[in-house]
C-alpha cells in the first residue's frame, strides 16, 4: 500500500514539473462532504455532513481531455447510535477529466489518503476519544462531473468510494458524496 502511494506521489510530481511547458491552471477548492460507511458493520449507521478544502492543478492534454491532480484535506465519517466518528484525511485525488468546450466535464480516477486523526464523539455521555486500530492508509476510486466557466470559477460533484476498510477490525468502507467549487487563478487562456 504504502509503495502505491508513493508511486502516485511521484507520478503527480513529474506532472507537474512538466507543467512549465503545458498550460497548466492551478486553483483552490472546498465543498460540503456527505459521508457514510458500507459494509458488513454498515448496520444502522447514518451519513455525516463534514467539509473539505485544498489546491488543484489541471494539466491539459488535449481540448477534450486533462488530469487534474489535488492535494485536499478532508473530513469524514459516520454517525452510529449515540456516537460520531470522524476522521481526518490528506487525499490525494488524481483525475482524468473528459471535457466539453461549453465548460461541462465528466471525471474519474483514484484517490489515495493518509488519516491524519480518528475520533469517536460518544454524544450521549459527552466525551471525545481517538479511535485506535485505524487504517493509516486509504485507497478509493472516484468519478463525478462539472462545470468551470472561463472565468475560473466552477462546480462539480464526485462520488468517492474506498477499495480499502477504515480499520483493522471494522469491516466497512466509507463512500463519499462531495458537492464543492473551485476557481482556477488562472483561467481558461
Amino acid at each position: 500500500m504504502k509503495q502505491t502511494t508513493l508511486m502516485a506521489l511521484i507520478l503527480a510530481l513529474a506532472f507537474l514539473s512538466n507543467a512549465q511547458s503545458t498550460n497548466v491552471q492551478y486553483g483552490l477548492k472546498a465543498g460540503l462532504n456527505v459521508s457514510g460507511l458500507t459494509g458488513k458493520e454498515a448496520g444502522a449507521t447514518h451519513n455525516l455532513n463534514s467539509w473539505y478544502a485544498g489546491v488543484q492543478a489541471t494539466l491539459p492534454f488535449s481540448k477534450v481531455f486533462a488530469f487534474q491532480p489535488e492535494l485536499i484535506y478532508s473530513k469524514e465519517g459516520f454517525r452510529a447510535p449515540g456516537v460520531k466518528y470522524m476522521y481526518d484525511f490528506a487525499r490525494m485525488p488524481l483525475t482524468f477529466q473528459l471535457r466539453h468546450h461549453t465548460g461541462v466535464y465528466a471525471e474519474f480516477g483514484a484517490q489515495v489518503g493518509v488519516m491524519i486523526k480518528a475520533t469517536a464523539d460518544a454524544f450521549v455521555i459527552d466525551q471525545k476519544m481517538d479511535i485506535p486500530d485505524m487504517e493509516t492508509f486509504n485507497t478509493g476510486l472516484i468519478m463525478g462531473a462539472g462545470y468551470r466557466h472561463p472565468s475560473g470559477i466552477g462546480a462539480n460533484v464526485r462520488y468517492a468510494s474506498s477499495l480499502s476498510n477504515v480499520g483493522k477490525e471494522l469491516d466497512g468502507k466509507l463512500t463519499t458524496l462531495s458537492i464543492g467549487l473551485s476557481f482556477s487563478l488562472e483561467g481558461k487562456k
